[in-house]
């Protein structure tokens, strides 16, 4: 490795940090030393609790996307499926599962039920708004 480049790794200074989870294997993160004012920012402001209801770490994607459009996405994400692929398994346009994860489209009850079977969740996560 040339001077010049060792020059260069070393002045990147990096943070350890250990992430844990209920019910997951610890997790190790770097932060770059330019990131952690705002990580000491996050962690004042949440901190102290043991949890942070997720509607307030998402409030503004909860405004632009509602809540069962989120919990769909995230459920199809978890599940590896493309939007795509949850069309062919629901028999639902790929074009409508779009707009209900973009808050365009509400989810009727039949349609969540679909959803909900084929991405092996709570029918309820789907009907929230």
């Amino acid at each position: 490795m040339s001077a010049h480049m060792k020059g260069h790794l070393t002045s990147q200074v990096t943070y350890k940090v250990v992430i844990e989870m209920p019910g997951k294997a610890k997790k190790l993160a770097f932060v770059p030393a330019k990131h952690l004012e705002k990580l000491e920012a996050f962690l004042d402001k949440y901190g102290e609790s043991d949890s942070i209801p997720w509607e307030e770490l998402a409030k503004d994607r909860i405004a632009k996307y509602t809540k069962s459009g989120i919990a769909l996405r995230g459920a199809r994400y978890r599940e590896r499926l493309s939007q795509k692929d949850l069309a062919k398994k629901t028999r639902i346009s790929q074009e409508n599962i779009s707009k209900m994860e973009n808050g365009q489209r509400a989810i009727g009850e039949k349609v969540a039920r679909k959803l909900a079977k084929a991405l092996r969740i709570d029918v309820e996560l789907l009907l929230q708004n």
